[in-house]
Parts: structure tokens; sequence; C-alpha cells
């Protein structure tokens, strides 16, 4: 899990405060290490939409916070991210935890894992695949830079390559 300390040790020297998270086996790992650290406030949400706007009133106040979310809600946020985030140039920095790429078992998650990089291109959303361990500091801190200097969303993909992926059933 040392992908996901490196990644919690960045947000904190880029003064990250709030971690915004739509649960997922990946954010965990990542919310487990934020735990282990201390010094953020950890808010859950109900949708990923909900978090592009909890991030965006973070920073118009003042703070830094961060959406943790996996692939499948990318799809729920767009217009928010297209209709707030982008038009009002607002840092709003996206962890999202790859499903539907290498070794993915549920076929329901393979068309929107297949699809995000596409999706945030088109809406010319900078967008960082970290696949090894050893690129996690220097990718995350580097994004983080442009999300704040652009003042826009930036997006971290954690794939499975790094993290590991889900076992599914049994195949027959």
């Amino acid at each position: 899990m040392a992908w996901a300390e490196s990644i919690v040790s960045v947000l904190r020297k880029n003064n990250v405060r709030f971690l915004n998270y739509v649960p997922d086996t990946k954010i965990e790992k990542i919310l487990e290490a934020a735990r282990q650290l201390g010094g953020f406030e950890v808010l859950p949400l109900a949708r990923e939409e909900e978090g592009i706007g909890v991030v965006c009133g973070q920073a118009i106040g003042g703070g830094r916070g961060v959406l943790l979310c996996p692939t499948a809600g990318l799809g729920n946020s767009i217009n928010a991210l297209a209709s707030l985030a982008i038009p009002y140039r607002i840092p709003c920095p996206i962890i999202i935890g790859v499903r539907g790429d290498l070794g993915e078992f549920n076929p329901a998650q393979v068309m929107m894992g297949q699809a995000t990089q596409d999706i945030l291109g088109a809406l010319r959303i900078p967008t960082y695949r970290i696949t090894r361990e050893d690129e996690t500091e220097k990718l995350t801190d580097g994004a983080l830079r442009i999300c704040y200097a652009s003042e826009g969303p930036v997006a971290i993909l954690v794939t499975n390559e790094l993290a590991g992926w889900k076992e599914g059933k049994e195949r027959k």
C-alpha cells in the first residue's frame, strides 16, 4: 500500500485538507493511509456530482479538497465539471479508482472504464494515469501543481497495474 501512502503524502504537501469520497476499494486504501497520517477532514458523499460541487465550494472558500471516486461515477459528474469547475476555472482535483480495465471481471464496469480517458479528454481535463508505484509521487504532485496553476479540474487515474484488481466470481 506504499502507493496510497505516497498519494496521501503528496496531498498533505500540497495543502489538501478535505478528502471527499464515494466508496471504492482503491479509494479506501487512500483513506486508510490518510487516517494513519491524520490531519485530513474526510467527507463521504452520496454521488460524484455532489463531490464536484463540494470540492469547488471548498476552493472558493479558500481551502483545498480532492474528489476520490470510482470510474463508474465519473459519468455522474460530467455536467457538474462542464457547467461549474471548467467554465469558472475552479481547481478540482479528482482521483479516480479505475475499473473496467486490465483484469476486470464485471462487464458492467468495462464500458465506462475504457471510455474514461476519452471522456476526460473531450472536456480537455488533463489526465494522469499511474501504473507504477515508483511514479506515484511524481505524477500526483505534478497533477496537483497543474490543477492549482491552471485553476481547473485535473484527473489522476489509479490503475489496476498500480493497485491491483478486484477478484470476481470463479470462472466456469
